[in-house]
């Protein structure tokens, strides 16, 4: 019986951990650029359960397992392309296809999918942070907003070639971990390949959350949590119960 106060109480702690998760995805629905989400969840080892005959456990017979409940094993990125949406601007870049762009921030190198840049005071293209977006040649001086970018990246001013944009891609998506304001940190640095896609200007990349997924997503852990809530307090109703009753006799 207490087993079970347990596998209540871990089927509680999972479903508050996708409901956080689940909020946050909404939270950045119209976040240009922003991957939703999502917590794998993973059940904790099995334990045998043995018939034990008179004469110990020597005779003893397996009649089945039992588990303790579940887990939020680790949280997924979906990397899934979101909407294209055209802007106008030459300062919005979108990527088809899978790749990010190259940022340089206080954190060293960061990856971003959100392309809404602006110009600074120097000149250079920036984030909407102020962070440096990179080239082939380092930071990228576009000067003022009548440049172009063609379809490979590579950028022009006034007919002459500036520099092409530092664009990477990932042999295994997993290696990235989210690192804030919409940005991704690589762990690991073997698994960086070329970026195959297609370089669109003028064009701004949405959220891939769709929000009827997630309030979906909500309602089922919801309705789990206050499941095992149930479940929790019906058990400790009968040990209470059971309690009283051993102290009275």
């Amino acid at each position: 019986m207490v087993r079970g106060l347990y596998t209540a109480a871990t089927g509680m702690i999972h479903q508050r951990n996708r409901l956080d998760t689940v909020a946050s995805n909404i939270a950045n629905v119209n976040t240009r650029g922003f991957k939703r989400d999502m917590v794998v969840e993973r059940a904790f080892e099995d334990e045998l359960l043995l018939r034990m005959d008179k004469d110990g456990i020597p005779n003893s017979r397996i009649i089945g397992t039992i588990t303790h409940g579940v887990y939020a094993d680790k949280v997924m990125t979906e990397f899934k392309q979101g909407n294209i949406q055209e802007t106008g601007k030459s300062t919005d870049i979108a990527l088809l296809g899978d790749g990010f762009f190259t940022v340089m921030t206080g954190q060293g190198e960061l990856y971003t999918r959100d392309g809404s840049f602006t110009i600074d005071s120097y000149g250079r293209l920036v984030t909407a942070e102020g962070w440096q977006v990179l080239g082939q040649n380092g930071p990228v001086y576009v000067y003022n907003d009548q440049f172009t970018v063609d379809p490979y990246g590579n950028i022009m001013l006034g007919g002459n070639y500036i520099d092409t944009l530092r664009l990477v891609n990932f042999e295994d998506p997993e290696v990235l971990q989210k690192a804030g304001d919409n940005y991704f940190i690589n762990t690991d640095q073997a698994g960086m390949i070329p970026f195959a896609g297609e370089v669109r200007q003028g064009f701004a990349e949405g959220s891939n959350v769709d929000v009827i997924r997630e309030m979906v997503d909500m309602m089922t852990a919801t309705r789990a949590y206050e499941s095992n809530q149930k479940i929790l307090k019906m058990i400790d109703g009968t040990l209470n119960k059971t309690v009283n009753e051993v102290g009275r006799v």
